[in-house]
């Protein structure tokens, strides 16, 4: 068993490795594109949460619990998602799915370490408008694809009995396309003006948790976690095209722009620090509740090769509540007894700026814990939120998605016994 699950991790991490990650939101087009959660199912049903931590699980976002963990965990994540995107005129729908993460996590006593694979931010976005005036009428359309994918490297490790610490090294890389194609009415000519990005860089994250019993059944928890601000490589190309439009999907031939002149051949790009604190109450093997607050400082974000008119940036902020309930844990006879009901809410104001209207977002979360054999289970669970506006020429997301975790557990490094 223990082969052919890490012969299908390896298959899967090549996959996602040499693919584009998709995504469906107008918004994307900001930043390097919209930011993908980075734990695992678990924590997003309980409203994306990183505090609570376990000997079976590998929190992703939270590398101190690796110290924590008792079995060699396989995680993946899957999700599949539908989009109601309207304005005050029209409205359409979109779908995307996507792997939502890949990892393996080994402990090895006090400490444990871990690796994988997450989408670390997905650019899929196709808008249109109308640029009206005295003489010449045109349309323009903007588009983008791409992403970003980070490698991960975690480790944890258990100071005390009630005190861990934790790193996570990550290695970001991906490629990032923005086209902008402008139309002008009664007249054959299209323009086409395309920029795109390679991206590569390295960052950090650093957590610790604290878990203190507080009655002979009530343990508190405290999590803080902090990923400091870095820098990435953006490797830059800008290829021009007028022609006509009937030739345009046939193929032409485009005209390279000289970036060097404007130093914008290779660029940086600024990446936000970002901090979590979090608390909250449980029951060993039956309730957890708690409440995180994230902050990121986006208004420090700086990508001089593409600049966006009416886009800035402000810090921004979330806060998450959530927890679980457990029936009975130890049932030996009722099934839907030892299933794990999680739920979970969150609130955020993203930084983003678009047209003086500061983008926000909010989403409720619910799912369940299905065990399997050992101690191997399968979480699945919704998302319902939106985000954005109708109001200043914006547009409003409405989503569900449905999102499907799998946490296969081994045991290692155990020595044969012989009678």
């Amino acid at each position: 068993m223990r082969k052919s699950i890490t012969l299908l991790i390896f298959l899967l991490l090549n996959y996602l490795a040499s693919s584009q990650i998709g995504s469906s939101s107008p918004y994307s087009f900001a930043g390097i594109g919209e930011l993908n959660f980075r734990g695992n199912q678990i924590n997003r049903f309980m409203g994306g949460i990183d505090i609570y931590n376990d000997s079976i699980h590998a929190n992703l976002n939270n590398p101190a619990s690796y110290g924590d963990l008792k079995m060699v965990t396989y995680s993946l994540g899957l999700n599949y998602k539908v989009t109601n995107l309207s304005d005050k005129e029209s409205s359409h729908q979109s779908s995307n799915s996507s792997l939502d993460y890949l990892g393996i996590a080994i402990p090895t006593g006090k400490f444990g370490f871990g690796f994988g694979l997450v989408p670390y931010s997905s650019v899929g976005y196709r808008l249109e408008g109308r640029n009206d005036l005295l003489d010449i009428n045109s349309t323009n359309q903007f588009e983008g694809s791409g992403g970003i994918n980070r490698a991960f490297f975690s480790f944890g490790f258990r100071l005390t009995k009630y005190f861990s610490i934790g790193t996570t090294f990550n290695y970001g890389f991906g490629e990032i396309t923005n086209r902008t194609t402008k139309l002008i009415d009664d007249i054959e000519l299209v323009t086409i003006l395309q920029n795109k990005s390679s991206i590569s860089g390295l960052s950090y994250q650093f957590s610790s948790n604290f878990k203190l019993p507080i009655t002979k059944e009530i343990d508190f928890h405290l999590m803080y976690s902090l990923s400091p601000e870095s820098n990435a490589k953006s490797k830059n190309s800008r290829v021009y095209l007028t022609d006509s439009q009937s030739n345009i999907n046939i193929g032409s031939d485009y005209e390279e722009v000289d970036l060097s002149a404007d130093g914008l051949t290779t660029t940086n790009i600024n990446l936000s620090k970002m901090s979590s604190i979090g608390l909250g109450l449980s029951k060993d093997k039956k309730w957890f509740f708690g409440a995180q607050y994230s902050r990121i400082n986006s208004e420090n974000f700086r990508n001089d090769f593409i600049n966006i008119p009416n886009l800035t940036y402000q810090n921004g902020s979330r806060i998450s509540f959530g927890g679980f309930y457990i029936p009975n844990y130890s049932s030996l006879t009722d099934y839907w007894k030892r299933v794990v009901f999680r739920l979970g809410y969150r609130n955020e104001s993203s930084g983003i700026i678009v047209n003086n209207f500061v983008l926000r977002e909010t989403g409720i979360t619910f799912g369940f814990g299905l065990p399997m054999s050992g101690y191997s289970n399968t979480n699945i669970g919704f998302e319902i939120g939106r985000r954005g506006s109708t109001e200043n020429n914006l547009v409003m997301e409405k989503y569900w998605s449905l999102r499907i975790g799998f946490s296969l557990n081994d045991i290692w490094f155990i020595k044969r016994q012989y009678n």
